[in-house]
């Protein structure tokens, strides 16, 4: 009997040593043409830039405060979606037929979508402590409405070459993205 109160007090007492669990083996990192699957299909690239591809516009002349809102204005008016009445903007039948035409009770009217964002190439794979950094171009394709622009800040932003890095995790089973950012 001490025998065994010994034996169990030697247990008791005998330090615990930690336990090394075996390496998680880390995700081999994706291709380019893995990565552009994950970014080209992901809702994050759906929605990234998405407040650039709208505008919104006064609906009188004496609002538009600066050169570059009455460009706009101007194009979307040679492209008959709005004339001019005295200071009114008033939309055309075409563009109340359309939906991307909201009007607001305050007096102005949003444009959306301006453009959609089509995927490039990826230029770039690279290891991270987070996961990998995924290098790309894309570029906007501009809807019936943004085509109408042929010059000034909307037109450059949808005829200029855009680059994003994506920071990509693995999940244990796939990878997802973390964050997108501008280049």
């Amino acid at each position: 009997m001490k025998r065994l109160l010994i034996i169990l007090l030697l247990v008791a007492c005998t330090a615990e040593r930690p336990v090394t669990p075996p390496a998680k083996p880390k995700a081999a990192p994706p291709s380019a043409a893995e990565a552009r699957q994950v970014i080209e299909s992901s809702g994050d690239f759906s929605e990234f830039e998405f407040t650039n591809s709208s505008f919104t516009l006064p609906l009188t002349r004496s609002a538009m405060l600066n050169d570059q809102t009455r460009g706009i204005a101007n194009d979307l008016e040679k492209a008959g979606w709005i004339v001019f009445s005295g200071d009114d903007v008033v939309l055309t039948g075409k563009a109340l037929g359309s939906r991307r035409f909201m009007t607001r009770a305050n007096g102005y009217v949003d444009i959306v979508p301006l453009a959609k964002k089509e995927m490039g190439e990826v230029t770039d794979v690279r290891v991270t402590d987070e996961g990998v950094d995924v290098d790309f171009n894309w570029r906007w394709i501009p809807s019936d409405v943004g085509s109408s622009f042929k010059s000034g800040p909307l037109y450059d932003r949808y005829a200029a070459p855009q680059k994003a890095t994506a920071a990509l995790y693995h999940d244990g089973t796939s990878w997802k993205i973390l964050r997108l950012r501008v280049v």
